[in-house]
């Protein structure tokens, strides 16, 4: 009941669920994105199912007479997030709004330092007729007798706020380093489904929705003319769930083939459970690109053995971007 937010696996292909920052990151005018992750599909006839989609806008900021590439720049950014947990149907489902303000400190090298703001709103539901408790055993092998559980609404709204900071420096091509931080959920909302007791009136203690610090950090290394190695660490913290993600991504591009390219990644993931760290999962990923077109897929090879099963616990998700009026002046965060 104190579990973290939802984690994507291709961490920087979600950029302003990563951070608000990160919005309008990209070489181009627009930006359109969708996410879809599906978790442990073998054990639950239900599984954790999360989507999210949306897209944003790059303005630059230019005196007149000016060239884009190195003035400053503003952009917005609006996503749809919906996260399932099967068999009690506990949805969250949020919209929110971004900001972000895009600073040069250099031109020569497209150095940025960039500063972000999400405002959303969140709706949460549960639907109560899956659910059985002991008064409604009919002491032989049914639950079929009425309850006396005093369940509330089983709808919930509040509102939710993050910030976002992060750094960029690109002085060649294929040769890039980015650092970001980002406070999610600022605001702390209540989550709790009760208002009131029935009986005195009383208002409940809210429960609020821990806090999330995120920290993430990456690096674009050429091998070659058409090659790069991508290099990427993350650290997620709320509440007493604490997560990193550590691995590498080699990106080739095939000459002379219209901007096409390929990904391959592999990545760690490792979590603190009570008290101590271990690796949960080992990440495989694979991505295709056409111009501002990019499609990815990774898988989740759990490695905690829940199950006698081990491929029974395991996660796939996919990813696809376009990037519009693409100008390639430059670029603020790893696109995959």
């Amino acid at each position: 009941m104190s579990a973290q937010d939802s984690q994507f696996s291709q961490f920087y292909a979600n950029p302003m669920y990563l951070n608000p920052a990160l919005t309008g990151s990209h070489s181009g005018t627009y930006r359109v994105m969708a996410n879809y992750r599906d978790q442990w599909a073998g054990p639950l006839d239900k599984p954790y199912s999360t989507i999210s989609a949306g897209g944003d806008l790059k303005f630059d900021l230019r005196t007149k007479g000016s060239y884009s590439a190195g003035n400053d720049k503003v952009a917005i950014g609006l996503q749809f997030y919906s996260d399932r947990i099967g068999l009690i149907n506990y949805n969250t489902t949020q919209l929110s709004t971004y900001a972000a303000y895009h600073k040069v400190l250099d031109k020569a090298t497209n150095q940025y330092l960039s500063v972000g703001l999400q405002l959303g709103i969140a709706q949460r539901g549960i639907t109560y007729n899956n659910l059985t408790f002991e008064d409604q055993f009919d002491g032989v092998n049914q639950y079929n007798r009425p309850t006396n559980e005093i369940l509330p609404g089983n709808s919930q709204v509040a509102g939710d706020i993050g910030i976002g900071l992060h750094y960029s420096i690109t002085p060649a091509k294929n040769n890039a380093y980015y650092l970001g931080i980002a406070y999610q959920h600022l605001n702390s909302p209540n989550v709790s489904f009760f208002d009131r007791d029935p009986i005195t009136t009383e208002e409940y203690e809210a429960y609020t929705l821990s806090s999330k610090l995120t920290l993430h950090l990456g690096s674009s290394f050429p091998m070659g003319d058409f090659a790069a190695i991508e290099p990427r660490a993350i650290y997620w913290s709320q509440g007493t769930s604490q997560s990193v993600v550590l691995g590498t991504n080699l990106r080739y591009e095939i000459e002379d083939s219209d901007e096409i390219s390929t990904h391959f990644g592999a990545w760690i993931r490792s979590s603190k459970g009570l008290s101590i760290w271990s690796p949960t999962d080992f990440i495989l990923s694979a991505g295709f690109g056409k111009g501002g077109l990019l499609i990815g897929i990774s898988y989740d090879a759990n490695l905690l053995g829940l199950t006698s099963d081990p491929f029974r616990t395991n996660t796939l998700e996919l990813s696809i971007s376009f990037i519009g009026n693409h100008d390639n002046d430059n670029r603020f965060c790893p696109v995959f």
